[in-house]
């Protein structure tokens, strides 16, 4: 991702976007962020000014310069169907959400349809952009934060008695890791979705407590406690295939709130066995580990892991 920040528009860059000078904000950082990881190959100039000539010759323009992305105009009143009034950042999710998600789909690899998108581009309006729109708006609480909170730290303090190049630098800086993270955030949320689908074809090949996933890494925990809430806790472990070979098995917590205790864990005298001990101790011979929290234990293949199970749940 290359970015230049410059306050006059400059053609050998592909794309030259604009917004105010000076003094930061969350909106507008994220806004053209959200921008970058649209348009993550293409060499970007960011033009910051006040000066209405400079604006007018730009492609696109944030926060600033009465457009489509500027929020300031009087009597703008652009809210969303569940009241929450758009700034700059939310303005240009709107509008550019679905390229961003398909950019990151495009780096990933993992594809969704476009109902799919449409649920990550609403969850993340939800979960991101209204909380930084209303705090830029003056709709939050006084002491509320949210994930990108931490941008104005990035601003140059009044000891340092900075000039506008000082407020630029800071500015692309900040940019910048805001792009890796919104990144992050837009490929954890297509993950998310995908999960909840594979889930859902999962759940009906649960046997005696047992649901087989198809890799450790998946984020199961508060989906699978949540199917428990309404299936009177059906789901006790979770089997998988381990990175390092063979099989493992998780406990279940019994909710999200005490994600950190089993509904039922592995006996306690297995805590701390290991491919030596763990055999004779749990009476399953390919038994290679438990960990001393009794949530996690692994076999060398996937028969002896469930009967592992099934061992902790007869004791239990």
């Amino acid at each position: 991702m290359i970015m230049n920040i410059s306050n006059t528009r400059d053609d050998r860059c592909m794309l030259n976007w604009g917004t105010h000078d000076g003094m930061f904000h969350c909106d507008e950082v994220v806004a053209i962020a959200i921008l970058k990881v649209t348009y993550a190959e293409r060499l970007i100039n960011v033009v910051r000014t006040r000066e209405l000539q400079e604006l007018e010759q730009l492609d696109l323009v944030v926060d600033i310069g009465g457009g489509m992305f500027d929020h300031h105009m009087a009597g703008f009143n652009v809210r969303r169907s569940t009241g929450e009034k758009y700034a700059s950042a939310g303005l240009v999710w709107k509008t550019f959400a679905e390229k961003a998600i398909k950019s990151v789909m495009d780096d990933i690899q993992i594809f969704i349809d476009d109902d799919e998108i449409e649920k990550v581009k609403q969850r993340i309006d939800k979960e991101v952009m209204i909380p930084v729109d209303m705090e830029d708006n003056g709709e939050s609480e006084a002491n509320s934060s949210h994930i990108f909170s931490f941008i104005s730290k990035f601003l140059p303090s009044w000891m340092e008695k900075p000039n506008y190049l000082a407020y630029d630098a800071a500015f692309r800086q900040v940019v910048m890791i805001v792009c890796d993270i919104l990144w992050e955030i837009i490929r954890d949320t297509i993950v998310q979705i995908v999960t909840e689908q594979e889930l859902q074809k999962k759940y009906d090949s649960i046997r005696d407590g047992i649901l087989e996933i198809p890799a450790q890494t998946m984020p199961w925990v508060e989906y699978v406690v949540d199917y428990n809430k309404v299936h009177n806790n059906e789901v006790k472990f979770v089997v998988f295939r381990y990175p390092a070979g063979g099989w493992a098995a998780q406990c279940v917590p019994p909710s999200m709130e005490e994600k950190f205790k089993q509904l039922v864990p592995f006996p306690k005298e297995w805590a701390g066995g290991n491919e030596e001990t763990l055999p004779e101790i749990s009476g399953i011979q390919e038994a290679t580990f438990c960990h001393n929290g009794c949530f996690f234990a692994r076999a060398r293949t996937k028969y002896a892991i469930i009967k592992m199970c099934q061992i902790a749940m007869n004791k239990a």
